[in-house]
């Protein structure tokens, strides 16, 4: 209890409840395509196929319930030196989940984002920032409008290949950390801090056209309430196909994540 002391009267005013936390394994599975579109003017295309499941806070099979699936198409200018810009859309049809708390919804998302790049003697460090503004009904039916800010980090080692009878093309050892802010109405949800999220994973070509990665995720998300943190955990598994062969693929630019 906090006492104030205003017009000559003791007010007392209630402290904010205790945070609670909340356990839900989670898996990601994702599919992506990157092709040319006009080289001249630096543009490629890339689609995205994600289907994300999870458990419950009582449930720990991290493929219990089908949380979401998502398509997500991009355009990629890569005119600037180490830097490539991405404009895409998502369309994230999430379903309902009774024993974590889900609803249904589809959400619509706009992107923006950036990623730049710095090679190292043995690897790589990029940094991202995206912009996106999310739209979709709330549990009560209420249209939404959500934009969010993300910014991340990541650090890529590429990994040596011993003898010419080797596995797999290229292997790389990376991880990233990630922060995400949303800017809501208050009366949906009056905290701006959203997601923190953080991914270890290996990489390698299976082919120069085909390359998978194979990791595990963690965040931890705050509930519109502003006292629950969900804290999702669990493998992520991903195969991007390069139209255009390509030596070696980090990444980056993965999406993985259960929100």
């Amino acid at each position: 209890m906090v006492l104030t002391f205003s017009n000559g009267k003791l007010k007392a005013q209630a402290e904010p409840p205790p945070y609670t936390f909340g356990f839900i394994p989670a898996s990601i599975e994702e599919t992506d395509v990157a092709f040319p579109l006009y080289n001249k003017w630096h543009l490629s295309g890339q689609a995205d196929l994600q289907m994300v499941t999870q458990g419950a806070y009582e449930n720990k099979n991290p493929f219990a319930y089908v949380q979401r699936t998502v398509i997500r198409p991009w355009i990629v200018y890569s005119g600037f030196k180490d830097m490539k810009l991405w404009l895409g859309y998502a369309h994230n049809q999430k379903y309902e989940i009774d024993e974590a708390g889900n609803y249904e919804t589809l959400e619509q998302r706009i992107i923006l984002m950036g990623t730049f790049s710095q090679n190292m003697p043995k690897g790589s460090i990029f940094e991202q920032a995206r912009f996106e503004t999310k739209f979709f009904d709330d549990r009560n039916g209420t249209p939404q409008t959500v934009p969010r800010i993300r910014t991340r980090f990541g650090v890529n080692h590429f990994l040596n290949q011993h003898g010419s009878d080797h596995l797999f093309l290229s292997p790389n050892l990376s991880y990233y950390a990630e922060l995400m802010l949303k800017f809501a109405s208050e009366d949906y949800a009056p905290n701006n801090f959203d997601i923190y999220r953080m991914s270890v994973y290996y990489s390698a070509g299976i082919t120069y056209n085909l390359h998978f990665l194979v990791g595990g995720i963690a965040q931890m998300q705050l509930r519109t309430n502003g006292t629950q943190f969900d804290i999702y955990y669990g493998p992520v598994l991903s195969f991007k196909w390069n139209i255009v062969p390509k030596q070696r693929e980090t990444f980056d630019d993965v999406d993985g994540g259960a929100d």
